[in-house]
């Protein structure tokens, strides 16, 4: 826990140096899910997930953006929710083909605040490391509509072989 809060502690100082940087907030639903050898019996459940974004361009068309949000992860079965509520850090390289329009992958670690299942006890572990890929739109001054796919490479528990996955859609505002 300390190291992530002084990792965050040291990003937050490196993009307040950067030049040409823009900072927001975003907000958006997320539809999760685990993947993996046990994961048959696991069905969608949606969440949210909001928080605040810095972007710095690198190069008209490249830019880095780093992202600090709450997400609401996990899965229901039948007879049971499972939901792991995570503070994330991706770091996304965004690469516009347009003013209003690029895609962006990076990076992104997770560190479990809290959990609650509705039955069994699930043992989660305490980080995940993963990957993101999305499409973003800006459809008016500052505002933009983001599309997302992030896939955990982490197993989400010792004793079970499951992943998260999670399908993100967010609105976002640039000050």
């Amino acid at each position: 826990m300390k190291k992530f809060l002084l990792a965050a502690g040291i990003f937050i100082a490196v993009i307040t140096t950067c030049h040409s940087q823009a900072f927001g907030v975003k907000a958006g639903i997320n539809f999760a899910n685990f993947r993996g050898d046990d994961a048959d019996d696991f069905n969608v459940l949606s969440g949210f997930h909001g928080g605040i974004v810095a972007e710095m361009r690198l190069l008209d068309a490249l830019s880095v953006q780093p992202e600090f949000l709450y997400s609401v992860q996990g899965a229901k079965t039948k007879d049971e929710t499972y939901k792991l509520n995570y503070v994330n850090l991706p770091v996304m390289l965004k690469l516009y083909f347009t003013d209003s329009f690029n895609m962006h992958a990076g990076p992104q670690i997770g560190l479990l605040i809290s959990e609650s299942d509705s039955f069994t006890p699930f043992e989660s572990n305490t980080y995940d490391l993963g990957l993101a890929a999305g499409l973003e739109f800006f459809f008016a001054d500052n505002f933009s509509a983001q599309a997302r796919y992030v896939a955990g490479n982490s197993e989400v528990s010792d004793n079970r072989k499951l992943k998260n996955t999670v399908v993100q859609l967010s609105l976002c505002y640039m000050f």
